[in-house]
């Protein structure tokens, strides 16, 4: 089982990994108590179903202390909270097309969700800010140093043709021009 978050501004998706549903009010609270002291942003709005683990006392209070409020969209309108249900949407397809192309067994479900969503705050640009949502949470550009196994493995050549002697290219470096 698994909840996400998305800012509405930027687009910036967290995800957390839930055993059941009893975690959710905890996961949530510790969640949104990091944005606000973490990110230094004030959570103005928190907008979530109808789901029984979100409709409780203690989440009632925590908003009001907080001064945040409370949305919730009408039973079965995921409409009313598109952000989240398209993110949720792309996720789950991006997971699953990792899973089937790599041929990986469906146990690996929760890494290939987090994996998508990682990818997505890193590389997807938000058109109205021209920034990716890392970009826009962190006020920096990702740095990509921790994604070596996609990083170019050669040099720029200009291709001359094919060699006589082996199965190999003859190619110009640029140390050559």
């Amino acid at each position: 089982m698994w909840s996400h978050a998305s800012s509405n501004y930027s687009r910036y998706t967290w995800t957390h990994f839930l055993r059941s549903k009893d975690e959710t009010l905890e996961v949530l609270i510790d969640f949104l108590r990091l944005v606000q002291r973490g990110l230094h942003a004030q959570v103005r709005v928190v907008r979530i179903d109808k789901g029984t683990e979100f409709l409780n006392q203690t989440l009632y209070v925590y908003f009001a202390a907080e001064g945040i409020l409370h949305q919730t969209s009408v039973a079965q309108t995921p409409k009313q909270n598109g952000v989240v249900e398209r993110r949720n949407r792309i996720l789950v397809e991006a997971a699953r097309t990792m899973l089937s192309a790599g041929k990986v067994p469906l146990f690996f479900w929760a890494k290939a969700i987090a994996t998508a969503c990682f990818t997505q705050n890193h590389s997807l640009v938000i058109p109205r800010h021209k920034k990716t949502p890392y970009h826009i949470i962190n006020d920096r550009k990702p740095d990509g140093e921790n994604l070596d196994k996609i990083k170019e493995k050669g040099d720029a050549c200009i291709f001359v043709g094919y060699s006589t002697q082996s199965r190999a290219y003859r190619v110009l470096t640029r140390e050559q021009e």
